[in-house]
């Protein structure tokens, strides 16, 4: 009797549709994806270093940056599921969770120190000369919770000035248009702005602590991502050491993305504390890690002034799993 080919062998033909039947099904909790991690940021001094790290070829091809505008469509990328992670403000994080995003903060960025900006109309001395003037402030938690802290110095109330819903890419048309009086805003577009006729009010210096950006992702989804995740987070600090120890060199890099002098480069992250891997370990390790309780600070703030009405337990906020053991891991 002639043998069976081994594509009719019908033990054969069980193993190869079981086998098919596995590839089909999804990723199951733990698993490695084999879809690249997207991450969304828009352009700001403390987000650079993922986009240094992708030009000096330290981030993997299974991680994207998608480049956005602003915050907003950040976060409308996470809501759509076109990005699993995102740069945001601690705040933006809050509030992202308060409408059923889950987020989880992997990383601090940075810690502003001067990098955002009230800019005004020339001849707007102190907080107080904005009272019944135009302000232009992106539609984001950052931007309302900034306004509250410029009114709170400036003894305002939000009824005695008018707001003006605009993204910071758009502020230099917006005012060379004649559409507002003061702006908050951050570097580099505040430098544009200045070279446009505003100048600078007051700064985040006078509100320290109170502005953090992170890297979050969904909370679902990090068991799925942790390993591009982790690639991310080396990345950032192999960019952060470069920056450390080689400045202008790496401003230049930066600058042409960002469309400015390799000085004004150095100038936005003069305004910014840049936590090292020890630091970030104090802001999202241990059991009452230091990320939480300034979101705490944060949710008070925000609650009272109406930007949230809902309460926020902060269960998974901060995972530091994929933070180095070391800072001499992170040198390129």
């Amino acid at each position: 009797m002639p043998s069976t080919p081994d594509d009719c062998n019908p033990q054969r033909r069980a193993f190869l549709a079981g086998m098919a039947a596995l590839l089909l099904l999804p990723c199951l909790p733990g698993c490695r994806s084999r879809e690249p991690l997207t991450i969304a940021a828009h352009i700001w001094p403390g987000y650079e270093l993922l986009f240094l790290a992708r030009r000096e070829g330290w981030l993997p091809s299974a991680i994207a940056l998608l480049e956005t505008a602003a915050a907003t469509d950040s976060l409308q990328a996470l809501e759509k599921g076109t990005a699993h992670a995102a740069a945001l403000t601690l705040d933006e994080v809050l509030l992202a969770r308060s409408k059923g995003i889950p987020l989880t903060v992997v990383l601090v960025f940075d810690v502003s120190a001067g990098a955002d900006v009230v800019m005004v109309r020339p001849g707007i001395n102190s907080p107080a000369g904005l009272a019944n003037r135009r302000i232009g402030v992106e539609d984001t938690a950052l931007g309302a919770y900034v306004l509250h802290l410029v009114l709170q110095q400036a003894g305002l109330s939000r009824s005695q000035v008018t707001t003006v819903s605009i993204t910071p890419d758009k502020q230099v048309a917006a005012w060379q248009q004649g559409a507002f009086d003061a702006a908050i805003t951050y570097h580099p577009t505040a430098n544009h702005l200045e070279k446009a006729g505003m100048v600078p009010l007051i700064d985040s210096r006078k509100m320290p602590g109170a502005i953090l950006d992170v890297l979050a992702i969904r909370t679902d989804l990090l068991p799925r991502f942790r390993p591009q995740l982790c690639q991310a987070v080396a990345a950032h600090f192999k960019a952060l050491h470069h920056l450390k120890s080689n400045p202008q060199d790496a401003a230049h890099r930066m600058a042409a993305r960002l469309k400015t002098s390799a000085d004004e480069v150095l100038a936005g992250f003069r305004g910014l504390n840049l936590p090292s891997v020890t630091e970030n370990r104090r802001y999202l390790a241990g059991d009452n890690p230091l990320l939480r309780e300034t979101a705490r600070t944060l949710l008070q703030v925000m609650q009272s002034t109406q930007l949230l009405k809902s309460t926020d337990s902060l269960k998974d906020l901060a995972d530091p799993a994929c933070l180095p053991l070391h800072e001499n891991e992170v040198a390129p």
